[in-house]
């Protein structure tokens, strides 16, 4: 069974919407093979696109990244909030129907405030010359633990309300 099984591609986007919408962060939802369905995703910085136009880059730094969330989130049945190797947040929301891990939701694409983006790492993994990669970084968002928190708090609720529908 997959997540589009239980409910539309549709509802799944409309949640990686309100995400956005509400918190400012990139919303996605994996499923339990860590790939995302909706194909509906609005970059929320300039940093994120450049990042996931390289293969290399994306592999390194959001499939990882993804990744150790989703076995994070699987293992401890909790969110996971944490961050990508460029420095960015991520929150991921473990997704169970009937005891069975079927994803995650979450969002990513701002910055802590005490947080750097990694413009070295992120220069090597693109190609692109660091000072690129520092202009890019400079319009990333920030988010407080509290609002990473609350988003997860949002999604967990959220995930009940359409799960019990």
């Amino acid at each position: 069974m997959k997540l589009a099984d239980i409910l539309p591609k549709e509802a799944w986007a409309k949640l990686e919407h309100e995400i956005q919408e509400k918190f400012g962060l990139m919303g996605m939802v994996y499923d339990k093979d860590g790939f995302t369905f909706t194909g509906d995703h609005e970059f929320v910085n300039r940093l994120c696109p450049a990042i996931k136009d390289k293969k290399d880059a994306l592999a390194a730094i959001c499939s990882i990244a993804s990744q150790n969330m989703m076995a994070e989130a699987e293992k401890t049945q909790k969110a996971v909030i944490s961050e990508c190797d460029a420095g960015m947040v991520r929150v991921a929301v473990p997704i169970f129907v009937n005891g069975t891990f079927m994803g995650t939701a979450g969002g990513c694409g701002r910055k802590l405030p005490d947080s750097d983006i990694e413009t070295f790492l992120v220069s090597k993994t693109t190609g692109l010359p660091e000072e690129d990669v520092e202009t890019l970084a400079g319009d990333v968002p920030e988010i407080t633990e509290d609002q990473a928190r609350e988003l997860a708090a949002f999604i967990k609720k959220r995930l009940a309300e359409m799960l019990k529908a």
